[in-house]
């Protein structure tokens, strides 16, 4: 029999930050929660043993929060993901169009509590905008709990790295919107210290996307470049700070190497700027942003 811990209650977050001196307000939604076996989350044995562990592992993971990141930038609201939606509930049917095997990985491997009101146009509502004011979406990668909200946004510019879009990883396409037809970007080189491309946001390069890869083929991470401090939207790069910090990897990742990689850049970087660091399943997330906690090596 599966265990699973009890599910915990996940508080918004806004807060503000300067840029140029003057505030820009930045919100982390909470659009549902989700639990993963535990050998999903935290590697188990080595190669394809790995991937083996995750649906042998008879235990499940707390309930994490599914962020999806608001910034009121001064040149136009952005949506770092787009969250998870009540559908995802329902799997069998939601994913009816999807094969065999990737209907039993999604249904044997994690499980979601999410409500109608917990969907990001709801959440948006909470914070007074709608999904109209927002000009600009940015994906991380293009899995599902990071997609499914995708369909608040039919007339937003939607952005996404090329070689995640050409070469992903674990996705279920059939579930995004008919219309999907994401803006394809690349990095470009010597835009930013230690990952040295990025690709720029926003005209003011002061929020960068960059390659972050090891969850997926072409999983980015966002750096916000404020006055005061950098704050990076690490969408999948690890669930929890800590794994980065204990270099733990999780046992879905596509690439551990890379993985390895990526959380060895993050540490570089933090060792260069001040740094706040945001996973998008993290539970301290939120609280980090609130009290601008950096990341700092244990």
């Amino acid at each position: 029999m599966s265990q699973i811990l009890e599910p915990i209650a996940y508080q918004n977050v806004s807060t503000t930050v300067k840029l140029n001196g003057k505030e820009v307000k930045i919100h982390a939604l909470c659009t549902g929660t989700v639990a993963v076996k535990t050998a999903f989350r935290a590697k188990k044995g080595a190669g394809p043993v790995a991937k083996i562990n995750i649906l042998l592992d008879d235990q499940y993971t707390e309930y994490m929060p599914i962020w999806v990141w608001i910034i009121e930038h001064p040149e136009g609201i952005i949506a770092i993901d787009t969250g998870e939606i009540i559908k995802a509930k329902d799997r069998e049917n939601y994913l009816a169009n999807e094969s065999a095997y990737s209907r039993y990985i999604s249904q044997h491997t994690s499980k979601f509590i999410i409500e109608q009101e917990d969907e990001l146009i709801y959440q948006l509502s909470k914070v007074k905008l709608k999904p109209q004011d927002v000009s600009l979406v940015v994906l991380t990668h293009l899995h599902l709990d990071h997609t499914d909200g995708l369909k608040f946004f039919p007339n937003t510019e939607i952005i996404v790295n090329q070689f995640e879009y050409e070469h992903p990883y674990a996705n279920l396409p059939t579930t995004y919107p008919s219309w999907f037809k994401p803006n394809l970007v690349n990095y470009q080189k010597d835009r930013i210290e230690v990952f040295e491309k990025a690709y720029p946001i926003t005209r003011a390069e002061d929020m960068l996307y960059i390659p972050t890869p090891g969850h997926t083929n072409g999983h980015s991470s966002i750096i916000f470049k404020t006055d005061d401090v950098d704050i990076v939207f690490a969408g999948d790069t690890s669930y929890l700070q800590d794994q980065l910090l204990r270099s733990e990897v999780a046992g879905v990742n596509k690439d551990f190497v890379k993985t390895r990689e990526t959380y060895k850049k993050f540490i570089n970087y933090a060792s260069l700027r001040p740094t706040i660091y945001l996973p998008t399943h993290d539970g301290n997330s939120g609280i980090r942003l609130l009290n601008k906690t950096l990341l700092k090596e244990v």
